[in-house]
């Protein structure tokens, strides 16, 4: 899956692109086709926020999270989407 990311008030990071990617990315399981995946990161007041966006098998799923740490803020955003995609999953196989 190919995230587009967005730095905010922060440095870009590779190494937190990468993590991104790699939690990120075992949601794939879950969908057949993602068109579009987007993570933005912005500071504010010296919290993280973390906002993601993807379109997969023609549903938009969100999540978002906050966090000192970015790295808790992607490992929430993971729990979160996780959850929509399980029940979306769920939801499709039923009919």
């Amino acid at each position: 899956m190919k995230i587009k990311f967005t730095w905010k008030h922060l440095d870009r990071s590779e190494a937190t692109e990468e993590y991104a990617n790699d939690k990120l990315g075992r949601l794939k399981k879950y969908v057949h086709e993602v068109t579009k995946s987007e993570l933005s990161f912005e500071k504010v007041h010296g919290n993280i926020t973390a906002v993601f966006n993807m379109h997969a098998d023609k549903v938009d799923f969100n999540a978002h999270n906050t966090d000192k740490e970015i790295h808790a803020c992607i490992d929430g955003i993971e729990e979160k989407l996780e959850h929509q995609l399980s029940h979306h999953h769920d939801k499709r196989a039923k009919h």
